[in-house]
């Protein structure tokens, strides 16, 4: 191997020696230059002052360090009047002045710090041959140059919490090119309208309804056409459904299959009562429920306590706020109870789905065959695959035994009331309803959609506010005036107050619903801002992490 085929091309430079150690790679060389210009005043300059030695670290060889051990030498300057008078010839296509590394091997460690930060950069580094310090990573990514790019014309924003609950900030995002602009600080949006009003060629502003991002925009970029984020819309769409549903609990629970009797209009004639039976004989005293049971009892006694609590404070006419302070609960939940007329009951008598569940045929084929030993039993289960503990397989087996006529616990001789239909929370039916999934023609169609038909009102508000979900998917081209219109004419509580929210910010909306930009890209880079700043373990400052997000793989 020729020595010189392991460098780069670089000119006025000679290796005279190849030295493999066991911990590194040297390589031996000087420079051949006949002249060199005096970094002061520009006069080349033939005659040698001295030598000196400088050790340069460069990017592995086959996985093992490589060191450069130049002979640099000195010149004299003999230009008249110039301030230096020895100088040393610079070699700046192989590393800066007073450097320890090789330009390659700098850019390297710049790439990992970006990639992987300070502490599992330098682990990284460490396995690629290149070892360095955390803080060399840190400092090379603090000093890498950003190259801006043009002046953005279609811009994203968004807020970011640098600590949640506390410090928030403000990231500005390049549409056109998919790249971080910059983080400014605070979500208030005074930092967002100085960056708005130094940047006057902004074209398209998308961002959420966070007022203070329309406020800055509105102000400092009149001339900019802003656009609302339609992830956001269908958010709020998706509250106001939920809202309409849990009014409407006690109809969803009385059409429900196997639900409680609805109640007769009025002026229907009540039909004759049946003959009254003989009395029965005196039922056997009650046997007193279980601690656990008592508990679970207390809770709801005190849930429906708690219910009506703010339901009176609220008819007295408490604010939201303080009745939220008077009960410890939090605004969202005292609003919650007051849109719920009807009190909280708990699911009684719904058994949940165990581990044992696949394996009852083989339970039950056990027990007729007379078995008894349930440790018998459950090695047989975990032969088959079973995964459920012991205990669980014992307390299984001995719920089963009693009802075979066998000696163990018993079944009660009353059988229990059926229990009440399971029907999905207000929540879980406005997920269903503004993200509906592609089901199969032989699956059953969802509650909802089985329900809604009987119940009239709701099914005029579900339909109006499919109508605007629609709109928000570009698949209904109903404008936004006239959809605002229908809903303030239903008299629907929910979605009068939705489209009155719209109207306040009606231009924004509007190019949302018929524009082709979007607010998701922002998201995405928000989501990519989160995992930098938690794989520096949240200690980083804001130089750094602005450095990170900024840069551009």
């Amino acid at each position: 191997m020729i020595p010189e085929d392991l460098l780069p091309e670089l000119p006025g430079l000679r290796v005279r020696a190849l030295v493999v150690t066991p911990n590194a790679v040297v390589v031996e060389a000087h420079t051949t230059a006949l002249t060199v210009s005096c970094p002061d005043c520009g006069v080349t300059s033939t005659r040698v002052h001295s030598r000196y030695p400088r050790t340069l670290t460069d990017r592995p060889l086959v996985g093992t360090p490589l060191r450069l051990h130049l002979t640099v030498r000195r010149f004299r300057c003999g230009a008249t009047g110039c301030p230096r008078a020895v100088f040393a010839e610079p070699v700046a296509d192989l590393a800066p002045s007073h450097a320890r590394t090789t330009t390659g091997l700098a850019d390297a460690h710049t790439a990992i710090g970006f990639a992987a930060g300070g502490e599992p950069g330098a682990r990284l580094a460490d396995a690629l041959g290149m070892p360095t310090s955390p803080d060399t990573l840190l400092r090379r990514v603090r000093a890498a140059n950003h190259h801006p790019g043009p002046p953005p014309r279609y811009v994203g924003v968004d807020d970011w919490a640098c600590k949640k609950g506390q410090h928030y900030g403000t990231i500005l995002i390049d549409l056109e090119r998919g790249r971080v602009i910059d983080l400014l600080p605070g979500r208030d949006g005074e930092a967002l309208a100085t960056w708005l009003r130094a940047n006057p060629q902004v074209e398209i502003i998308t961002r959420d309804r966070w007022a203070a991002y329309a406020k800055a925009a509105t102000e400092a970029a009149p001339q900019a056409t802003q656009v609302a984020d339609r992830w956001h819309l269908l958010k709020n769409l998706r509250e106001a459904v939920e809202n309409v549903i849990a009014r409407f609990g006690p109809e969803l629970r009385a059409a429900a299959p196997g639900g409680p009797p609805v109640p007769p209009p009025e002026g229907t004639p009540v039909p004759p009562a049946p003959p009254v039976p003989e009395p029965a004989p005196p039922a056997p005293e009650p046997i007193p429920a279980s601690a656990h049971a008592s508990g679970g009892e207390a809770k709801r006694q005190a849930r429906r306590d708690r219910h009506q609590r703010v339901r009176d404070l609220r008819g007295r006419g408490y604010s939201i706020r303080d009745i939220a302070r008077q009960m410890g609960m939090s605004p969202k939940t005292v609003l919650r109870v007051i849109r719920q007329p009807d009190q909280p009951h708990g699911n009684l008598g719904r058994r949940r789905p165990t581990a044992l569940d696949p394996y009852r045929a083989d339970i039950d084929t056990w027990i007729a065959a007379g078995g008894t030993n349930t440790a018998e039993l459950y090695r047989a289960l975990r032969g088959k695959g079973c995964r459920a503990s012991y205990d669980a397989v014992r307390r299984y087996a001995n719920r089963h035994l009693g009802s075979s006529g066998r000696p163990g616990r018993r079944a009660p001789a009353t059988p229990r009331s059926t229990p009440a239909p399971e029907i999905p929370s207000a929540r879980k039916l406005s997920f269903s309803f503004a993200c509906p999934k592609a089901k199969k023609e032989s699956d059953e169609p969802p509650f909802l959609d089985r329900i809604r038909g009987r119940i009239p009102g709701l099914d005029a508000a579900l339909d109006l506010a499919g109508e605007f979900a629609g709109m928000i998917r570009k698949t209904v081209t109903t404008s936004l005036t006239d959809w605002a219109a229908k809903a303030q004419a239903s008299g629907v509580p929910e979605l009068v107050t939705f489209a009155a929210g719209l109207r306040s910010d009606e231009a924004a909306v509007s190019a949302a619903l018929t524009g082709p930009w979007s607010n998701g890209p922002v998201e995405g880079q928000v989501n990519r801002l989160k995992a930098i700043k938690r794989s520096m373990y949240g200690r980083a400052k804001m130089d750094l992490l602005r450095a990170r997000v900024r840069h551009k793989e």
